[in-house]
């Protein structure tokens, strides 16, 4: 089977929100921002989806909040599992990486806003960091419930 044949499912919980990636998935990038510590309770693990390998399956429960200008985060308004971030204006998707249903074979490559990390654990596994973040590893334009591969915005 070819690497651009390989599927990856992946939910919340409570199984309210699906979805599904096409292809190999990109290693993850790590964020120690105020904002995702808040959301997921520590630091947030993240792997970049490019829209085109993404498709929602079931998305009946998916909410977005703007958490800052210009950044919303997805997440189930049924069992409150953090999904997805998206920033306006970059194509695909930022999706959690605890949220895919099977192992997936990546690797964490990149630590970003560690200016901002909690004062209760170390970054030590040799990988790049960054005080703030790089925004070549941001993504998605989406917005909307149901993911959408045009350059139209909301």
């Amino acid at each position: 089977m070819s690497v651009k044949h390989v599927t990856h499912t992946g939910s919340c919980l409570c199984k309210g929100v699906m979805f599904e990636v096409t292809g190999k998935l990109n290693d993850v990038a790590v964020c120690h921002c105020d904002q995702c510590r808040k959301t997921s309770g520590h630091y947030a693990a993240y792997i970049i989806v490019p829209s085109t390998q993404m498709e929602m399956l079931r998305f009946e429960t998916l909410e977005w909040f703007e958490s800052m200008d210009g950044v919303t985060k997805g997440f189930c308004a049924d069992c409150g599992s953090s999904l997805f971030w998206n920033l306006k204006g970059r194509d695909g998707w930022s999706v959690c990486a605890g949220a895919f249903d099977h192992a997936t074979g990546v690797k964490v490559n990149f630590h970003g806003f560690t200016s901002e990390k909690g004062d209760y654990y170390d970054i030590s596994d040799g990988r790049p960091q960054a005080p703030q973040f790089d925004v070549g590893f941001t993504t998605s334009s989406l917005t909307s419930k149901k993911p959408t591969n045009t350059d139209n915005e909301k």
